[in-house]
């Protein structure tokens, strides 16, 4: 495993610790992989995470296959356990719990709550919850919820996967609705999560049998833009509205630095056009301020200024700004930075 996939494991850990996750994907994905990769992450990683299995979809002995398959290690003695479903002739085995079919949900239910009793902080794999969907819905959301509390009830949290465009959608809707977090991978090989304020976005790979992480830039999927406007002359926002008063976008505008700064972190616009001279706090301050905020700190900025200095925009550029127009503009110009860095950052403007 690379440097780059051991952080990105890493970071999805970290933001999911705590939370239920949902992983959403068609079927012709590597969704299963996935799941289990990150099962097994925590098992060498996170030792003070127990793993509870519920097998709806696949026995204990075909899930245990499945990481063998996988090339995934889960020899850890006393960090995972299954409830299975049981049948005639059945090996029953120590590390395991059994019910008499996948809709036996007080029996589900008892173990779960006395797996969590006895483990807290563990997590909850449902291996597959098309199969809970196959049943009446207001059984499986009064089973979930009451999973979900005694779950929460003992510092644990869930995980599961969905596989997408085989259930009804709203059926699948109501599903990702018992999940803070959906994890929506596509066939392509990239992933997505929006945790909070934060996008997790990035790609994988599958090669000789092994997976793979690179971050991803976040894709802009609305169909309007965003864009606050810092200046403290009140003619520019003005012209620059007008300027693009045929383009998709929507604005905010701040007067100081100190403004731009509070609409910034309350609004989270998709990029910031940016005046360099102001009274107060000088566009290069803002820069700073915005760069120390985990919520506002990816947010595109172009500066427009007079300041035409190569040294002016350097400093900018080292502060991380992403491009710089002189005054005075051509919409034109202002037209095309605009669009120029917004499709690097993947946003593709709907006709």
């Amino acid at each position: 495993m690379n440097v780059q996939t051991q952080e990105i494991l890493s970071s999805l850990r970290k933001e999911l610790s705590g939370k239920n996750a949902l992983f959403l994907a068609p079927i012709d994905s590597y969704i299963e992989r996935l799941m289990y990769f990150y099962v097994s992450s925590i098992l060498e990683e996170v030792p003070e995470r127990p793993i509870v299995w519920l097998c709806l979809n696949s026995s204990r002995d075909k899930v245990i296959s499945r990481f063998e398959d996988f090339g995934f290690n889960i020899d850890h003695p006393g960090r995972i356990f299954f409830i299975d479903i049981d049948s005639a002739g059945k090996e029953h085995c120590e590390d395991t719990l059994y019910c008499s079919s996948v809709a036996d949900y007080t029996k589900m239910a008892s173990h779960i709550s006395n797996l969590f009793a006895d483990r807290p902080n563990s997590i909850l794999i449902v291996d597959n919850m098309n199969v809970l969907a196959n049943d009446t819905m207001q059984v499986v959301e009064n089973f979930i919820k009451f999973v979900e509390k005694k779950v929460s009830e003992n510092q644990g949290s869930m995980l599961s996967m969905l596989f997408r465009n085989i259930l009804p959608n709203e059926t699948e809707v109501l599903i990702a609705s018992f999940f803070d977090v959906v994890i929506e991978v596509t066939n392509v090989g990239e992933i997505h999560a929006k945790i909070g304020l934060k996008d997790l976005d990035f790609r994988f790979s599958v090669e000789d049998g092994c997976i793979e992480f690179e971050p991803a830039k976040k894709k802009i999927k609305r169909k309007r833009l965003k864009i606050l406007i810092v200046d403290d002359e009140p003619d520019i926002p003005e012209l620059l509205q007008l300027s693009l008063i045929s383009e998709p976008y929507d604005f905010i505008v701040a007067s100081n630095g100190e403004g731009a700064i509070e609409l910034a972190l309350r609004e989270l616009p998709d990029l910031i056009l940016l005046d360099i001279m102001m009274p107060d706090m000088d566009g290069y301050e803002v820069v700073e301020q915005l760069k120390k905020s985990k919520a506002a700190c990816d947010i595109p900025v172009i500066m427009i200024s007079a300041k035409t200095a190569i040294e002016d925009k350097v400093k900018g550029m080292e502060l991380g700004i992403d491009d710089y127009i002189s005054k005075p503009f051509d919409k034109r110009e202002v037209k095309a930075r605009i669009k120029m860095v917004m499709r690097r950052l993947g946003w593709i403007e709907e006709e």
